[in-house]
């Protein structure tokens, strides 16, 4: 948590338009700014910011609101993370806050360990771009290789800003420590090496690719080795350090964050140069996972820009079976998944050099198929008239369709699969149902066992504010619980007086009582002994020693503690609510895909109406949350 007076001190220095400026190219016009939306494809400006009223509105998409609004819509940072932000940008010291408690000597350590990490990544960067610009060295083989051999211009060379590590065992050791760094300092961040009482740079005769993180700050490097024939690695990459874990980050994000929203999907790739071949020929909404396998950090990464992702990985053999592997994970991530495959084993490099600007896109929208296509390719390429082979494919698609939550999309893709496969539509569903409820009785298992966990571990889970809960909605239920445990008796504005927290929760679950309920009977029990105490006027916590009733004593009260700002708790409450409410119609809707699915004499027009007006109820709470596309 960021205080009151720091969220302040750090507004009242901002100028709006400094800020936005960084992001949007603005010219004066009159008493305001103006600009091209950066939401949308416009030729003519229609972006407004006010210095004064210190807001800004772009018309063309509807968006508007303060310096902090912009930061979260566009760079996707959350509120705290805006503040901070702003807080570097202008040099602004803050005291975090966890919990109420304020960050120890340790943490301000850790941060200022951090902070070396960072300008340290920043030295190299540049020393390696000298490297490579402005000595012979470099010239002959760094921009030969990357001009001559790989066919790289020189605008994309400096936009990724590229460098050069010499072949000198020690040069760049040497530099940064004439500089001040110290020589620990220099092996935690993954530049230095130290062996046997000597040292020596991890990186030698390597072209060198910065990996920023989404504010643009340098966090580590990959570098690719110039000789193909050499026993080294081809590509090695920075130490893992505190600012850097190679499996939560993706490289070519901060290049391509703007062009992923404004296409509303993200091309993820394997290398580096797949990333900068294709920002090259005009393909700039792409991100690369750097040669390890696409993590769900990846996913959470690339679902704050969007919720459509499209794979394309080398056509050969292991960039086949890659891809296949990120098949189930994507789906079980609820993500539109598209597969981009070329027959004749092509890689994002060789496509980007073979298709002109104009023609590149059409190639790639034309060879992108949805999963069960792609798969049906990979059947009919290596394993056509196999039945071994067949049914493990049939297998695959039902896994896959067993992960997809959206219920006309599970309905398409059934039609899809049975048409692909041969096979009658009722024969699939029933093998869908089959591997549905072998995965219920396995949960089941998990459960029985959980019951034998003696007492006093099932106590320590259930006191655990932390765990891991399968359900968001489940999960949301529990913040509801802490929420009028810790806040309830807190009073708020309403029309014609006042309204605490508590009552406000009592009257939205009484008016919904139809339509809403907690899925927890535990919560449900929790939420109901709470409101009991409300209506006979009772403190939610006792008086006399400050302690919660008895019936509620399992939530250790000392250990919870809220993200958000106390101003904000009205929003925050709202925004709770609203999800809930989405989360639950989700619910109920998967209910009635499954009924539909089980029952094959159901009346299909009534079902069809039921899901279209439970989906129409659901968008309708996504725009007052914002988040209808």
């Amino acid at each position: 948590m960021i205080s009151y007076e720091e969220k302040n001190k750090i507004l009242s220095a901002v100028c709006i338009e400094e800020v936005i400026g960084d992001f949007v190219e603005l010219k004066k016009s009159g008493l305001n700014y103006r600009g091209l939306s950066p939401f949308s494809e416009e030729k003519n400006p229609s972006f407004i910011v006010s210095p004064i009223k210190k807001i800004w509105k772009d018309f063309s998409s509807g968006k508007g609101g303060d310096v902090i609004n912009f930061l979260m819509e566009h760079e996707r940072l959350n509120y705290v993370e805006s503040l901070r932000y702003l807080a570097h940008k202008y040099h602004i010291d803050i005291n975090e806050k966890v919990g109420g408690i304020s960050f120890n000597e340790k943490d301000r350590k850790r941060k200022q360990q951090e902070k070396i990490l960072y300008l340290m990544q920043d030295y190299a960067k540049n020393f390696f771009v000298h490297q490579l610009f402005l000595t012979q060295e470099g010239k002959k083989n760094g921009l030969c290789y990357l001009i001559n051999k790989r066919g790289f211009k020189m605008d994309v060379i400096k936009s990724f800003e590229l460098g050069y590590a010499p072949v000198s065992w020690t040069s760049l050791t040497r530099n940064a420590l004439k500089k001040g760094f110290k020589l620990q300092q220099l092996i935690s961040s993954g530049l230095t090496s130290y062996r046997r009482s000597n040292y020596f740079d991890c990186f030698r005769q390597r072209i060198m690719f910065p990996i920023h993180n989404l504010s643009g700050k340098i966090i580590g490097f990959g570098g690719r080795n110039i000789d193909d024939t050499s026993r080294y690695a081809k590509y090695i990459n920075s130490s893992e350090s505190s600012i850097f874990k190679k499996g939560e980050m993706l490289y070519g994000l901060f290049q391509s964050k703007r062009n992923i929203l404004k296409e509303n999907f993200c091309y993820v790739v394997e290398g580096y140069t797949d990333v900068m071949a294709l920002h090259q020929s005009g393909i700039k909404n792409v991100v690369s996972s750097s040669g390890t396998a696409l993590t769900i950090n990846h996913l959470r990464l690339i679902k704050k820009f969007t919720n459509n992702i499209v794979i394309f990985y080398d056509g050969d053999y292991s960039g086949i079976q890659a891809t296949l592997k990120l098949i189930e994970t994507i789906l079980d991530h609820h993500m539109n998944l598209r597969i981009v495959f070329l027959p004749d084993g092509e890689d994002p490099d060789s496509i980007s050099k073979k298709y002109s600007h104009t023609s590149i896109r059409s190639v790639l929208i034309k060879n992108s198929y949805h999963f069960i296509s792609f798969q049906q390719k990979i059947y009919e390429k290596f394993y056509l008239d196999d039945p071994i082979n067949k049914s493990c494919f049939t297998m695959k698609i039902l896994n896959g369709l067993s992960k997809i939550g959206n219920v006309f999309q599970k309905v398409f893709f059934l039609q899809e699969a049975a048409k692909i496969l041969n096979l009658r539509k009722e024969f699939l569903i029933s093998e869908l149902y089959k591997m549905q409820r072998k995965k219920q009785n396995l949960q089941k298992k998990k459960e029985s066992l959980m019951q034998k966990i003696p007492v006093k571990r099932q106590e320590r889970k259930k006191n655990c504010l932390f765990k891991q809960d399968g359900s968001p909605l489940l999960l949301i239920e529990k913040k509801i619980i802490k929420l009028i445990l810790i806040y309830g008796h807190k009073k708020l504005k309403k029309e014609g007086g006042t309204i605490t927290i508590g009552e406000k929760l009592l009257q939205f679950f009484q008016k919904k009582k139809q339509t809403i309920r907690f899925l927890s009977k535990k919560h449900e029990h929790l939420f109901s002994t709470v409101c009991s105490h409300t209506k006979n006027k009772k403190s939610l916590l006792d008086g006399k020693n400050n302690e919660p009733v008895h019936s509620l004593s399992t939530w250790n009260l000392k250990k919870m503690g809220f993200s958000y700002d106390e101003d904000h708790i009205e929003q925050y409450l709202d925004d709770l609510l609203l999800r809930y409410q989405s989360l639950y119609i989700s619910h109920i809707i998967k209910q009635k895909m499954d009924h539909y699915i089980m029952n094959k004499n159901s009346d299909r027009k009534f079902f069809l109406k039921t899901i279209m007006d439970l989906t129409h109820l659901k968008n309708e709470i996504l725009k007052k949350l914002h988040r209808y596309v």
